[in-house]
């Protein structure tokens, strides 16, 4: 069986790309884990030591840019039936020269649905 984890990087890829969602480039299953390579933006850091390092540089409008961008992500996810579940700092990469941001980890992600979600792992 695919890893959940796998399963929802690559529904959320599905359709015309995304810029800000991370490109899921091959997997391998190991028996007890499993292995997936990703692209690697750079220079890019998270948002959170992006934050930490050049807070500073925080302006409003820097932060609107930012925000578009992680909820455009987010919008296309739930469109293609993704709820990402784990959207936070540490899980946006920001590349530190043009300022584009990408959705990273879906590993506690699950399918877009319309009951309510009573459990969360």
């Amino acid at each position: 069986p695919v890893p959940a984890e796998v399963a929802l990087t690559v529904m959320a890829n599905q359709g015309p790309r995304c810029r800000h969602i991370i490109q899921l480039l091959d997997w391998q299953d190991n028996h007890d884990h499993y292995i997936m390579v990703l692209e690697r933006p750079s220079p890019c850091m998270d948002m959170h030591d992006f934050f930490e390092h050049h807070g500073d540089l925080f302006t409003e409008a820097l932060v609107r840019h930012l925000m578009r961008q992680a909820i455009e992500a987010a919008v296309v996810c739930c469109s293609r039936g993704v709820f990402h579940r784990d959207i936070k700092m540490s899980n946006l990469l920001v590349n530190t020269e043009t300022m584009e941001v990408k959705l990273i980890d879906f590993g506690v992600g699950d399918l877009l649905k319309s009951s309510p979600y009573i459990f969360f792992s």
